[in-house]
């Protein structure tokens, strides 16, 4: 997870400081897990006029930037969640558990626990690494 001001993280990244773009940066540093857009437009200040395509781009232009991950369940829907470092490095922290009954995404700590290594990776310029787990969760067997 990202930690910083929203405002500071987009000056950053180079992208135009607004309140939809801070919004989702919020709303994902906050989360212990990938969510959806329908997730991240349920957790907005409903107070506010949330445009729904305006939160769509919001979350493009941010993975355009190389800081968030997008993860793409069995449904077909994407999930998003701020990379650990901001795009910066390949980011080797965690993985994720994908349900292929009800497409519940789970992050876990220690994907690499068990995975050969990295002697595989030697003379391999690396620029993204996914760990992914497809199975059935315990809810759904």
């Amino acid at each position: 997870m990202q930690i910083g001001d929203p405002s500071q993280i987009l000056k950053k990244i180079g992208l135009k400081v607004t309140k939809n773009r801070e919004k989702v940066i919020s709303i994902l540093q906050e989360s212990r897990r990938p969510l959806n857009h329908h997730e991240i437009m349920e957790k907005l200040p409903k107070d506010e006029s949330w445009d729904r395509v305006t939160i769509y781009r919001a979350l493009a232009d941010l993975e355009d930037k190389n800081l968030l991950n997008s993860l793409h369940s069995t449904d077909r829907v994407t999930y998003f969640e701020l990379k650990e470092d901001g795009g910066r490095t390949v980011s080797l922290a965690h993985g994720h558990l994908i349900c292929n009954t009800c497409g519940k995404i789970e992050c876990i700590d220690d994907p690499w626990n068990g995975i050969p290594s990295s002697k595989l990776l030697k003379g391999f310029q690396t620029e993204s690494v996914e760990i992914v787990f497809r199975g059935i969760c315990k809810n759904c067997q």
